[in-house]
């Protein structure tokens, strides 16, 4: 799992930002940050709110990726 406070946000114990501040910082991310934040993710689903989970796949689909 890849960290730093540009990952770090997104975990369900971040309670600084309200979910909807985490998608607007979101959709400011890189293809690759969102990738990455997916792989983080897929490792750990349990750590992350189902809101932003739902966000990072749209914010791939809106670039053109889509996710099975």
């Amino acid at each position: 799992m890849t960290y730093g406070s540009r990952f770090n946000l997104f975990f369900k114990t971040d309670t600084e930002k309200t979910n909807q501040e985490k998608i607007e910082v979101l959709k400011q991310y890189s293809t690759g940050d969102i990738l990455t934040l997916l792989r983080n993710i897929e490792e750990s689903p349990r750590e992350f709110d189902e809101e932003i989970i739902k966000s990072v796949y749209s914010c791939l689909f809106d670039k053109g990726i889509m996710c099975i």
